[in-house]
């Protein structure tokens, strides 16, 4: 992975643990858009690093291609985190069958944050429940910015959908994961919802169907839009902004969709020893170090995260309610993907899928029966690689 501020981290603390265990650590950064490819080149050639920073919706097809140890036999066991440091949640996506894959390093939901002058300044208060809310709000907010933005550009399009078939009562696949469930009525309801956000609604502004991190991030802090949902790295730009306070924002849980349901999604990263190490205690002992509350806390920082080791929390980098907001009422309605071989390629499908609706919802072109027609289409290519 790459991010600003990581160069800082990972001099500030390889050069403290070599101090510590005469340990010396060398690193490398690889960018998320290569990052994928590359680690399964590592995998398949058995080079690469020793420990290795491991996204949680790339575990199946790695795991698949014996890409990483057992952390929880062997000699690394002694040199490694106790697994009790860490909630339910995290060791599930942790484990893959009957597997502990990697050790959770920083994991963030994402929260429907809003800055409360802005709101208040369009004639709106509070933070809206449910679907209904959401849509009375932007009825009635009346301010020169724009009430509500979400990302819509790289893979924002599946993440977001993901959070409205959940806010339905709808899931992603089965139970037993081996058939898709996202083209029942739950997903078409929610998709149909999304795309009138734009079409009919006209509650989400048509430009950001082309928007990234970059660009929500800059219309949040920038003070052009009042509302959004996202992870830390949203709350991170807006303090870091001049004129601007965490005490400005307000963070809650997504609204609620029709089921009660207030769904949404969470990603994970992971440390990971690669079976081929020639220096298996060592490199368990960097991922310890790296677990430490300080050091946990000051990554997940960096990278606009909550720390997976819940001391992390009580350190000066997350010295503000709001944090607490993040980890106690949003982290309970938080899912990620299903852990399952060959889901790459069907949130590629969703996702072109999604993206290719919502275009046609913001042109004007998308008819009734057409989302329903498109997730039928994504629902066979999803079936085809269950096979």
């Amino acid at each position: 992975m790459d991010a600003p501020g990581l160069e800082e981290f990972f001099e500030e603390h390889t050069a403290r643990f070599e101090d510590e265990t005469g340990i010396e650590v060398e690193y490398e950064f690889v960018g998320w858009g290569e990052a994928q490819e590359t680690m399964l080149s590592d995998i398949m050639s058995r080079s690469g690093p020793d420990v290795h920073e491991i996204a949680s919706t790339w575990i199946p097809e790695q795991y698949d291609a014996n890409g990483w140890m057992d952390l929880d036999s062997g000699s690394v066991v002694d040199e490694l985190p106790s697994t009790d440091l860490f909630t339910d949640g995290a060791l599930d996506v942790a484990t893959f069958q009957d597997t502990l894959v990697g050790i959770p390093w920083f994991w963030g939901p994402r929260a429907y944050q809003q800055v409360d002058e802005r709101i208040e300044a369009g004639g709106v208060e509070g933070t809206p429940s449910d679907w209904d809310g959401l849509l009375d709000q932007a009825e009635a907010y009346d301010a020169e910015n724009n009430y509500f933005a979400i990302m819509g550009a790289d893979f924002e399009p599946i993440r977001n959908f993901a959070m409205f078939l959940w806010q339905n009562g709808g899931q992603l696949l089965t139970d037993d994961d081996g058939a898709p469930a996202f083209h029942d009525d739950s997903g078409v309801e929610a998709l149909e919802f999304y795309a009138d956000l734009y079409a009919e609604y006209d509650v989400l502004p048509s430009e950001t169907i082309e928007w990234g991190a970059a660009d929500i991030q800059g219309a949040f802090t920038g003070g052009q839009m009042a509302s959004t949902w996202g992870a830390l790295g949203t709350v991170s730009a807006y303090e870091e902004a001049d004129g601007n306070a965490l005490d400005d924002l307000s963070v809650s849980a997504p609204p609620a969709g029709p089921d009660g349901d207030q769904g949404t999604f969470f990603g994970m990263e992971l440390l990971g020893i690669h079976p081929w190490t020639d220096e298996p205690e060592a490199a368990a002992q960097w991922i310890d170090y790296l677990l430490q509350a300080e050091p946990n806390a000051a990554v997940s920082n960096t990278v606009g995260f909550l720390p997976t080791n819940p001391d992390g929390l009580e350190t000066d980098y997350f010295d503000n309610e709001l944090y607490r907001t993040f980890d106690e009422e949003v982290f309970p309605h938080a899912r990620t993907y299903p852990q399952v071989l060959g889901w790459g390629e069907i949130e590629s499908e969703l996702n072109s899928t999604v993206f290719e609706v919502l275009q046609s919802a913001v042109t004007g072109d998308l008819a009734a029966g057409d989302a329903e027609a498109a997730l039928e289409r994504a629902a066979s290519v999803a079936e085809q690689t269950l096979e």
